[in-house]
Parts: C-alpha cells; sequence; structure tokens
C-alpha cells in the first residue's frame, strides 16, 4: 500500500501470537513455544507482510485489524472466549507549534482510548486501550500546564457502544482548545468508516472522528491528516470509536438499561427503540 498501513511479518507474528494467547488461555507463558503451534501464509509484498520500502508508522492499526479478523473466525468455536469487535484503533491527537509562554516549539502527541467489545457473559469496558495497544490516560491537568492548549471536555460518548443483550464499550470525546496561533494539528486513526462489528445479533458500535470547530463552522477532518492549521480559539475534537454488542438486545435486563441512562451512557431513545423498554 502507499499509505504507512504496512505490517511487517515480525508484526504479524505477534498480532497472531496475542490473538491465540487470549483466546485460548492468556495464563501461558509467553514464549517461543505458541510460535510452535500455528503457521502462517502471508506472501511478501502484500500489506500483511511488507517489504522495504513499504511504510509502515501506522501499522498498528493494521495488526488491530488481524486481530479482530481472528477473533470473529473463532466466534462460533469458542464463543465463551471470544469478544466483539473493539475500537481496535490507535487514535492519535498531535498538536505542534510555538508555545507564547516560552517561545519554545513544542509537540504534544497522544493515543486515546475507546470502547472494547462486549461477551457473552459481560458489558464491554469503556474508553480502554484495546488489543496490541496499552498508553495511559494523560491527566488534563499535566497537559494544561505543559502545552498551551486547554482541554473542554472529556467524557464518553452517549450511545457509541453497540447495543446488545452486553452492551458494547463507549467511546472517548475530547475536545482541546488551542490557546496560540499557528498551531498545526495531524490525525492518525482508523476504524471511521467501518463500524465494529457485533456478535450474535448484538449491534455495531459507533465510528471515531475528528471535527475541527472554530466559531463560524464545525468540518469533519479525516482519519488521516498532516498539517491542518489551527488559529487560537480553534477546537479539535477527538472523538473514537465505541465497540460492538453481544447478543440480541431485546434480551437485556430492564435494569441495566435504566441504569445505562441514568449513568449518561444510552438515550432514552436507544432504550426505546434498540431495547424495547418504554420509559415512563
Amino acid at each position: 500500500m502507499d499509505g504507512p498501513i504496512n505490517l511487517t511479518m515480525n508484526g504479524l507474528l505477534a498480532t497472531v501470537f496475542f490473538s491465540l494467547k487470549a483466546l485460548i488461555d492468556p495464563d501461558i507463558p509467553s514464549n517461543f513455544g505458541i510460535y510452535k503451534v500455528f503457521d502462517i501464509i502471508a506472501p511478501k509484498g502484500l500489506i500483511l507482510n511488507s517489504v522495504t520500502p513499504a511504510p509502515v508508522g501506522e501499522r498498528i492499526d493494521t495488526g488491530m485489524r488481524v486481530v479482530d479478523v481472528i477473533m470473529g473466525a473463532m466466534a462460533e468455536a469458542i464463543p465463551h472466549r471470544v469478544i466483539a469487535a473493539c475500537n481496535s484503533s490507535c487514535t492519535t491527537a498531535t498538536f505542534s507549534g510555538i508555545d507564547p509562554r516560552t517561545n519554545e516549539f513544542f509537540v504534544y502527541l497522544e493515543t486515546i482510548g475507546g470502547g472494547l467489545g462486549a461477551s457473552r457473559d459481560l458489558d464491554g469496558v469503556n474508553g480502554v486501550q484495546v488489543h496490541l495497544t496499552n498508553t495511559s490516560n494523560l491527566p488534563i491537568e499535566a497537559l494544561e500546564i505543559e502545552y498551551p492548549l486547554m482541554v473542554e471536555r472529556y467524557s464518553l460518548i452517549k450511545d457509541s457502544g453497540g447495543t446488545g443483550k452486553h452492551r458494547g464499550g463507549l467511546g472517548i470525546r475530547r475536545n482541546i482548545r488551542t490557546l496560540a496561533e499557528n498551531i498545526t494539528f495531524s490525525s492518525l486513526a482508523d476504524r471511521q468508516e467501518i463500524a465494529p462489528w457485533g456478535l450474535k445479533k448484538g449491534k455495531p458500535g459507533r465510528g471515531g472522528a475528528y471535527y475541527r470547530i472554530t466559531p463560524e463552522e464545525s468540518i469533519k477532518l479525516g482519519s488521516k491528516i498532516s498539517d491542518v492549521k489551527l488559529n487560537k480559539g480553534d477546537i479539535i475534537s477527538v472523538q473514537t470509536p465505541g465497540s460492538g454488542g453481544y447478543g440480541d438486545p431485546r434480551e437485556r435486563e430492564r435494569e441495566a438499561v435504566i441504569r445505562d441512562i441514568v449513568e449518561g451512557k444510552i438515550s432514552r431513545e436507544s432504550a426505546e427503540e434498540d431495547y424495547k423498554i418504554k420509559i415512563d
């Protein structure tokens, strides 16, 4: 591929290693023995076994999709182990420019979590890194002290988890306002066009998005862009994907639906339309 989403063979091996370990027994010792129980057929030069000079900077999202494919393929064989599709994206927000407080160049980069897919027995987890990513949350206070940026909103996205007997985990909305002129924004993400799928009649979760918000308009940006110039006061809204639900939504317990409404995880409209529960 021309874009930087190619995966190397080493990356593919690690991805399959992770997927099988998670499905069979997470407590298996991580050693070379796991590689002996599977074979990979991936001809050189393809997206899953790239060769020089193929760009690979965003290979993590391709690896995430491989995990989802393996999970989906094993759903019938071991339904008690498989989860619905996750946010499965290393959603990245990068701001750079001159900090007027110090007159020095800065770069702020963060990868923001999303929904973990629901399972046969449990709802998905909200706002976490999944599969191959493991970065932690950057506290708002630390961000605002270090950079000429202000976090105006940091919340879970209502209705972003796929409906089901067990609801998919929710994505995150992080709105960041620039406090300086001539700031540059770049984005790198996936799962914005093709939503994370559900299992056993569970519904897909919501995909992600980036928006540039100015006093005049709100513009949806691409999932992989660079060098977007921002003026002082402009807002970038980073919205990460949710995840798929598991099981028929009509089988979800009424108490769980009511609790989700109270906690702001789903809307009253979703309760009535998707879960078929009348809210008085």
